[in-house]
């Protein structure tokens, strides 16, 4: 996307909702089909959900089951995980055995306005 890496927040944002090359070219893409002066007509979402919580898990989680949902087929996701697959039409999924948290979970949505 041009000029968007030049941004003092855009490297916080690939780190922390694992930004891949796919998600920029959806959003790429989204931008050469909408004729604004004004930008993309989505708007930001954010999920925080803390797993490392140290002391309250007692060992690994055993059976770790995390499915993140978007919402609406129109709309874009980007979150951290291993193994993610997709699910369903706005669902994907991440399970885990023996899962230990290293880092909380941060979901970033684009989401279409008006739907």
């Amino acid at each position: 996307m041009p000029g968007l890496s030049k941004e003092e927040w855009f490297a916080e944002y690939q780190r922390k909702y694992c930004i891949d090359r796919d998600f920029l070219a959806a959003v790429e893409r989204l931008r050469r089909n909408t004729r604004s002066d004004t930008g993309l007509p989505y708007s930001e979402k954010w999920i925080d959900y803390i797993l490392t919580t140290g002391a309250n898990w007692s060992g690994p989680i055993k059976d770790f089951r995390l499915v993140v949902d978007k919402g609406a087929a129109g709309s874009l996701v980007s979150f951290c995980g291993e193994g993610v697959r997709k699910i369903g039409p706005t669902q994907f999924e991440m399970r885990k055995t023996d899962f230990v948290p290293r880092q909380d979970l941060s979901v970033l949505i684009l989401e279409k306005m008006g739907q």
